[in-house]
C-alpha cells in the first residue's frame, strides 16, 4: 500500500521523548527542552508512514503471519505493508545516502533518536547486541540521528562506539514524516523496504524472542 497523511500506530507504547524548538542539547531534567511523555492506548502519531483503506475482508485473511509475535512485543503492526515517503539521509562513516531504494533487500530496524534522549541513549546497547548477533543474516539496522549537528554525533559516539550503522539529518527534514510523537520511533522493514511495524518509546532488542523474530523475518 501508498503511505497517506492519516492517523497510524495506535500505540499503546513505552514513553519517548520529545524536545523544544529551539532548545540546544538537552536531558529528561530540562523540562524546557525535553520530557519523557507516554502515548495512551487509544492515541495514535500522525505520520506520512501509513496504510490506505483498504475493502473489508475477513479478518483472518488480512492477518500477517509476524502480527501476533510483534504485538507480544509492544510494536503495532500495520495490516498490509506500506510504501515508505521519499527520504535521503548521509552515513555519518561516509559512503552511499540512505534512500528507501538502498534499504531494499534485507529486513530493517529504521530507528530514529537523538544523543540528549534518555530513552535512547537507554536501548542503543541492546540494539547493538541484536545487530551483532544477526550479522551474516538478511538483517540490518538503520539508526537516523535526528536534528542533531554531526560533531554532536561524533562526540557521542567517541563515547559510545556502537558498530551499526548511523545516519545523520541534522535539518530533520528526512524524519519529519516519520517523527510525530517523540523519539525513539523505531519503524521494522520487510526485504521490499515496506514498514511492517512500528513502536514508539524505547524497549530492549536483544531478549531472545526479539532475536529470534527478526532471524524468521530474515530468513523468509
Amino acid at each position: 500500500m501508498k503511505y497517506a497523511p492519516v492517523l497510524l500506530i495506535a500505540a499503546a507504547v513505552l514513553s519517548g521523548c520529545s524536545r523544544a524548538e529551539g532548545a540546544g542539547t538537552a536531558s529528561s531534567s530540562d523540562s524546557s527542552a525535553a520530557s519523557a511523555t507516554a502515548a495512551p492506548a487509544s492515541a495514535a502519531p500522525e505520520t506520512a508512514v501509513q496504510a490506505s483503506a483498504a475493502p473489508a475482508l475477513n479478518a483472518s485473511e488480512l492477518r500477517p503471519w509476524y502480527a501476533d509475535r510483534f504485538e507480544a512485543l509492544g510494536f503495532y503492526v500495520f495490516p498490509s505493508p506500506v510504501d515508505l515517503p521519499p527520504f535521503s539521509v548521509r552515513p555519518r562513516a561516509g559512503g552511499t545516502d540512505l534512500t528507501p531504494a538502498v534499504l531494499k533487500g534485507k529486513v530493517t530496524l529504521l530507528n530514529f533518536w537523538a544523543t540528549w534522549c534518555p530513552p535512547c541513549r537507554e536501548e542503543m546497547p541492546s540494539i547493538e547486541k541484536l545487530h551483532a548477533e544477526l550479522r551474516g543474516e538478511s538483517f540490518a539496522v538503520a539508526a537516523i540521528s535526528v536534528k542533531e549537528d554531526p560533531k554532536t554525533v561524533d562526540g557521542f559516539l567517541k563515547q559510545y562506539p556502537y558498530s551499526f550503522p548511523i545516519y545523520l539529518d541534522p535539518s530533520g527534514a528526512a524524519s519529519g514524516n516519520f517523527v510525530t510523537r517523540g523519539i525513539p520511533t523505531t519503524f521494522v522493514l520487510d526485504k521490499d523496504a515496506r514498514a511492517i511495524a512500528a513502536i514508539i518509546g524505547s524497549r530492549p532488542y536483544d531478549e531472545p524472542e526479539v532475536v529470534l523474530l527478526f532471524r524468521d523475518l530474515a530468513r523468509r
